[in-house]
């Protein structure tokens, strides 16, 4: 499985499938960090319209497109919560490479005949859907590629999250040697949040601020409270607690 040194997301492997909850990825767990909780409360309204796309669209063209979509996201997230409970499986892991080959193959059509969907025919939350199987097809980082220009639009008109343009830019941008612009990306398992030097870390929080994300140092803060609670064990359970 190439999960690019597993710069691997919370948002994207162990979140939940609500779109509420994609809407508010990008600051997880805010209240055990003082910086993150200030920024919320300063941007409360118009930060939360900035990673959302403001007022919600009417009813969706393509309700069936909507449910496919929908349903391989709950299939991929799945299986992403298996293998992350034991990610020794030889067949766990050959699972979601099924899952992954399997949307690439669906998606790759889906783009060549309607090209990437939009909030009219399936909604915000389709389109965030779309999004997610597009971050996962990394056997094809030329769709990734190609798509950022269109995921810049669908921002621009309010119908994809900022956040979820910086981690697809910033994912691609490393698959191709580049340094990240957002500093999205982190070696989850291994817990390596290592901040960039202050004069690269001002760059990145400006283009930060130009999506309307919090700073690095607070969006990191949020992602080691959100590991450190996903890695302790659950005496109850006998094993480690996913959110």
């Amino acid at each position: 499985m190439n999960y690019r040194k597993c710069w691997a997301l919370l948002a994207v492997t162990v979140a939940g499938l609500s779109y509420s909850a994609a809407r508010a990825d990008d600051a997880p767990r805010v209240e055990e960090c003082p910086g993150a909780m200030a920024w919320e409360r300063e941007h409360q309204g118009g930060g939360e319209a900035a990673r959302a796309g403001g007022e919600p669209l009417p009813a969706v063209s393509e309700a069936a497109l909507l449910e496919e979509l929908k349903l391989r996201v709950e299939k991929d997230q799945a299986a992403r919560k298996r293998w992350l409970a034991d990610k020794s499986s030889a067949e766990l892991t050959g699972a979601v490479d099924s899952i992954d080959t399997d949307n690439l193959a669906w998606l790759q059509k889906l783009i060549a005949e309607k090209g990437f969907p939009t909030a009219a025919q399936v909604g915000k939350e389709g389109v965030h859907f779309a999004w997610l199987l597009l971050q996962h097809a990394d056997q094809d980082p030329k769709l990734q590629s190609d798509l950022v220009p269109v995921l810049e639009q669908r921002f621009k008109a309010g119908e994809l999250p900022g956040n979820d343009l910086a981690r697809i830019t910033d994912r691609v941008l490393l698959a191709s040697g580049k340094p990240q612009r957002y500093g999205t990306q982190f070696d989850w398992f291994a817990g390596d949040f290592a901040l960039p030097e202050p004069s690269k870390l001002a760059e990145t929080d400006a283009a930060r601020a130009r999506l309307g994300l919090m700073p690095l140092v607070d969006y990191v803060c949020t992602l080691r409270k959100a590991r450190n609670a996903a890695m302790t064990p659950n005496k109850s359970l006998g094993r480690t607690r996913e959110r």
